[in-house]
């Protein structure tokens, strides 16, 4: 992957955690009944599957998706943890313990090394199946 699509990446996961931190405004979704937070979780976990695969295929050409969707996952993980953890362990004092108040960031530090895989290897298995029956017409 060419240093410049590295930067990319860096820059589209800042410009997604300034979003859903400005969306959560005052208090990083604090404020958020318990319940709301909850069920917020599947519903944003559903959204990033078709963001996902239409950023796998706009964002790169060599049909590997499911190593291109590993960078996926550590781009939007690694400095997304990272811009919390100076937000709220740092800046607001709250230390690493942040991670349990804010389960709902947490839960995508990890679900995202999940998810993204699962969609690239379906996508490259699905693109095996097309060429497949190409070949077989």
């Amino acid at each position: 992957m060419t240093i410049k699509k590295h930067f990319k990446l860096l820059a589209y996961s800042f410009i997604s955690w300034l979003t859903f931190y400005i969306i959560g405004l005052p208090d990083y979704y604090q404020h958020w009944y318990f319940w709301l937070k909850v069920a917020s979780l599947p519903g944003l976990t559903l959204l990033f599957f078709p963001v996902t695969r239409y950023m796998l295929n706009a964002f790169w050409r060599d049909g590997r998706h499911l190593i291109n969707s590993c960078w996926l996952a550590l781009y939007f993980t690694l400095p997304l943890f990272i811009y919390d953890y100076i937000l709220l362990a740092w800046y607001k004092d709250l230390g690493i313990q942040f991670v349990f108040p804010y389960f709902y960031l947490s839960f995508f530090y990890f679900s995202f090394w999940v998810q993204f895989p699962y969609i690239g290897r379906k996508m490259e298995r699905e693109d095996k199946e097309s060429k497949n029956s190409r070949v077989h017409t």
